[in-house]
């Protein structure tokens, strides 16, 4: 019985500190075509996230990243994609297996992007030959994350109402028409029109730089959605940004729409949002008044910026 006793005790202690070594928060970042193992463009952003959060932990999804290039093994796009999927799956579900009170957060630039979309948001890719039931995440995991940020997705297509950026046309990998994400509130994808990749342009550097460009607003829209699952599970936020200012929505319709809504706010304190800058959306404490011509739209309850 002694013996029996100190294996259980070995158990519940070996349980207890596993317990404990899991974060409160977890980012998985997906890099681009070509880019070296690692997180790739998507890396200020991971790590943003991650020094918001103090404990917060982080991974790299390991997979091809490539596009048929010699440079990263002759693995063509299709293939590397389902392997991507397949990848996030893996690391996505293992995850949460271990830790599963940890609060997931989706980071994707490019390609990686393109492979975290067709994992959260199902539905399969038949660009690249990805059937709808191939490496769906469990439910829990599903549960388990709380934002997803994709930056230049080849997946886009205009009207969804996660879209942050001026594109208003399909990327080279589009989803189908009228397709829904049953995930949309937790998203926002960054593409703009120059985008030759998830748009239709011809500057490539447009493509690189959704990092500089929207990475604070990234942040911002990660913070809400954790601080908010973080306040619902008693758990206290580390971010200084705890009060929230109340936003107007108006709206020509009750319902959900993929159509921008103007919003209407008081004035704060003279601070002005620039062009582009977030100016509102549900646990938005930054400045809710845009720079002089521009106005504060949203594309959804969650985000707000200055057109």
């Amino acid at each position: 019985m002694a013996v029996i006793r100190v294996a259980t005790l070995a158990l519940l202690s070996a349980s207890l500190v596993f317990a404990q070594s899991c974060p409160q928060v977890h980012v998985f970042g997906a890099r681009e075509t070509t880019a070296p193992p690692g997180y790739g463009t998507s890396q200020s952003v991971v790590q943003s996230i991650v020094n918001a959060y103090p404990g917060a932990t982080s991974e790299a999804i390991v997979y091809p990243a490539c596009g048929g290039q010699s440079s990263c093994g002759d693995v063509s796009y299709a293939d590397s994609v389902i392997q991507g999927v397949e990848a996030v799956q893996a690391a996505v579900d293992g995850f949460n297996s271990k830790c599963p009170n940890t609060f997931l957060v989706l980071v994707g630039y490019s390609q990686g992007g393109q492979i975290f979309d067709d994992a959260y948001c199902g539905g399969g890719d038949s660009n690249e030959g990805l059937a709808a039931n191939q490496y769906n995440l469990t439910p829990a995991s599903l549960a388990a994350i709380k934002a997803a940020i994709f930056m230049g997705d080849p997946r886009h297509i205009p009207g969804l109402s996660f879209n942050v950026g001026t594109c208003e046309a399909s990327g080279f990998a589009p989803r189908p028409t009228g397709f829904q994400c049953p995930y949309a509130s937790n998203i926002q994808s960054y593409c703009d029109s120059s985008d030759p990749y998830c748009c239709n342009g011809n500057n490539a550097a447009t493509h690189q730089g959704y990092a500089t460009e929207y990475g604070s607003v990234a942040l911002a829209f990660v913070q809400s959605k954790l601080n908010a699952a973080i306040s619902g599970s008693g758990g206290s936020s580390s971010s200084s940004s705890s009060s929230s200012k109340s936003t107007t929505i108006s709206s020509s319709s009750s319902s959900s729409s993929s159509k921008s809504t103007s919003t209407t706010s008081s004035p704060a304190s003279g601070a002005t949002s620039a062009h582009w800058g977030q100016c509102g959306g549900i646990g938005w404490t930054g400045p809710t008044i845009c720079a002089t011509g521009y106005t504060c739209q949203c594309s959804n309850a969650y985000y707000c910026q200055c057109l």
